[in-house]
């Protein structure tokens, strides 16, 4: 498609229809976001009254307002344009096209549906220096066409240096000499001139540059026990993957020397220097210059540096035959949301990745290389190429220390912000899956550092009627799974047990108050594999006391979709929240009740229908007239232990025959 779009009618305009295209278009309302029956009015603004109009137009409708002769609606023509270059196949979608025009600033447009999802498009004047084509459009910020422009190196050394240089970044200053930790070793780049080697920092402080990166699938440049050797002598710029070399390139353009880049930096076939290194990468990030986070890229091979895609031209013409220059361009829908706290909204394949968020939440400085611009986050401020100023907004970085600033008799904020923390993380995927504990064990030595308080298996003892009552959400992921794990990899109760996404209960503020432990825990067991003391487990268990009550629990399959049911007698029936499939337990399991009790299903179980199978259901918190707990079966693994199934809800009224009991989960 030419970059050049006319919207210039092929007919004479005649006084006539002139003065009937003074009318604003009942589709469009000539993209001006005054005089609508839905214009909204702003009159806080410094210069005076602003408006805004947010229209949502069938893409069907919109497409049909321009004739084959090219007559029509002008300011229909030029979205029209807009979403022909840069929503592919959007003609007869019948989707809704949702247009946002605030006054003196550019027009957004998006569309609808998953195939479009976060992609905008923004239509703005061609030069402040002349007049708008119409009265309300803005014009837009210069973003260069290429990530390796000076330009774009200019936007990141300044963002950089106004954190460093600023007094009212207090969050992003480096921590004490106590708290600084130190990577094992690091790549030397600073020199063109010079060999790229891998040097051992023997203990010593040093400035550097982070990575954070998709591995990706395919072959991948590591330092192993045969090679390490060699790297630590020369390694040719040509041989580094593309993306290694453009980390060098904004590495040098920084002014830095150093660079830690994981796969290169840690003995990748070294148990004992992976779980050494990998246990400090929390620190490594929090300690380094800037984090570079090559979010558009897939892999290695995928470089970050690179030609983004050009605005296209759009001739327009207005009723006097006066010719104007509009530009659009594609960009993302990445700006946080001040009224929702929300920080940047990122797109990419690294934002898919399990290890990236925690480099991405404990990094104080960070260079995000998207399609479309750079964008900078550090601890206290937000700034984008398209918005370059400095803007007091949520960051990503910002959330434990913000959460850490607002402790005063409890750690409310802090269990939120892990929460938060790990309903993002369970909609990422892991190539390893037993990672799934050390990819977030930075930020939980954080929260232990923060807290104090004892940590099992992804779980705080001290806010332990909270974190147990997770549950499953629908699988919006691609690495739902409604299986067990094949593999033992956590306990239970605990959220890493299953690869799915989970969420949190979280009450309103009235519920919060309410919101009241029914349990005790009088002991617990945690068995480490390796090093890191907050990573891989082979074991653990809660010794708990609380309201207990056995119930017959029974599934059913509708339209392919299994639904368990609590029978409780003398109640009515609950549906609870499974973990995951469900089956019945073998005859040989080792259990006090009557006609077996139910486990998690695996892939290999062949599912039916069962009822009133013997479970036990555990009251773990109580809340205005409500409890909330645990539904159990009864172990195959362990004697008398139990397995946590799913959660439940239900009126007190329920719980009015339950007995304290000690019972061991696993």
């Amino acid at each position: 498609m030419s970059a050049s779009k006319s919207l210039r009618p092929r007919r004479q305009v005649s006084r006539t229809t002139t003065q009937a295209r003074r009318k604003p278009c009942r589709l469009c309302h000539n993209l001006d976001s005054r005089g609508h029956t839905s214009s909204i009015y702003q009159t806080e603004s410094a210069k005076g009254a602003t408006s805004r109009l947010d229209l949502v137009l069938d893409s069907l409708s919109l497409s049909k307002t321009q004739s084959s002769t090219g007559a029509g609606c002008r300011f229909c023509g030029v979205l029209i344009v807009t979403l022909d270059a840069f929503f592919d196949n959007w003609r007869g979608s019948r989707q809704r096209v949702n247009v946002e025009i605030k006054e003196k600033e550019s027009i957004k447009v998006g569309i609808n549906g998953n195939r479009w999802r976060g992609q905008l498009a923004e239509i703005y004047a061609g030069s402040s220096a002349s007049k708008a084509p119409w009265p309300t459009l803005g014009t837009a910020h210069h973003i260069p066409t290429d990530s390796g422009s000076d330009e774009t190196f200019d936007f990141a050394r300044r963002c950089i240096r106004d954190c460093l240089t600023n007094s009212k970044h207090v969050a992003c200053k480096p921590p004490s000499i106590s708290r600084h930790v130190l990577p094992k070793r690091l790549l030397d780049v600073g020199r063109v001139t010079a060999p790229i080697r891998l040097i051992d920092t023997q203990g010593r402080s040093f400035q550097y540059v982070t990575l954070s990166h998709c591995w990706g699938t395919g072959p991948l440049l590591t330092a192993t026990k045969l090679n390490w050797q060699e790297l630590a002598s020369n390694i040719p710029f040509t041989s580094l993957p593309p993306l290694f070399q453009d980390a060098i390139i904004i590495t040098r353009q920084l002014g830095l020397r150093y660079i830690w880049i994981d796969s290169l930096c840690i003995i990748q076939d070294s148990t004992r220097d992976w779980e050494t290194e990998s246990s400090k990468m929390g620190g490594i990030y929090e300690n380094s210059y800037v984090t570079i986070s090559a979010t558009i890229s897939g892999d290695s091979n995928t470089r970050c540096l690179m030609d983004r895609r050009k605005p296209i031209k759009i001739t327009y013409e207005n009723t006097t035959g006066r010719e104007f220059a509009i530009r659009a361009r594609n960009i993302a829908d990445h700006h946080p949301n001040i009224k929702e706290g929300t920080p940047a909204k990122l797109m990419g394949p690294l934002t898919t990745r399990s290890w990236a968020l925690q480099e991405h939440v404990l990094s104080t400085r960070i260079l995000h290389y998207t399609a479309t611009e750079v964008l900078f986050e550090c601890r206290t401020s937000y700034r984008c190429e398209c918005q370059p100023s400095r803007k007091q907004q949520p960051t990503t970085p910002s959330l434990i220390p913000k959460a850490t600033a607002k402790r005063g008799e409890d750690n409310n904020a802090l269990w939120a912000a892990w929460q938060h923390v790990i309903e993002q993380y369970s909609k990422r995927e892991l190539t390893v899956p037993s990672d799934k504990l050390p990819a977030i064990s930075g930020i939980a030595s954080k929260i232990k550092d923060a807290t104090r308080s004892a940590y099992v298996a992804g779980l705080w003892k001290d806010n332990l009627a909270s974190d147990l009552l997770w549950s499953t959400t629908s699988p919006s992921s691609l690495i739902a799974s409604p299986y067990a794990l094949d593999t033992y990899r956590a306990p239970t109760f605990s959220w890493a047990s299953l690869n799915t996404p989970i969420s949190y209960y979280t009450p309103d503020e009235d519920e919060r108050e309410s919101f009241q432990s029914t349990i005790t825990l009088l002991s617990s067991v945690i068995a480490h594999t390796g090093l890191n003391s907050l990573g891989t487990v082979s074991g653990a268990s809660l010794k708990l006391r609380g309201p207990c009550m056995t119930a017959f629990l029974s599934s059913s399959q509708i339209d392919g979709v299994w639904e368990y049911t609590l029978l409780i007698k003398g109640t009515s029936a609950i549906r609870i929240s499974h973990d995951c499939l469900l089956t019945r337990s073998g005859d040989t399991i080792a259990s006090s009740l009557t006609g077996g009790s139910v486990r998690r299903a695996n892939s290999a179980d062949q599912l039916s229908e069962f009822n009133k199978a013997s479970i036990l259901y555990l009251g773990v918190a109580r809340y205005d007239g409500w409890i909330s707990g645990l539904v159990l079966g009864a172990s195959e693994r362990v004697p008398d232990a139990w397995e946590r199934l799913g959660t439940f809800s239900a009126g007190m009224e329920s719980f009015d025959k339950a007995n304290e009991r000690e019972i061991t989960l696993i």
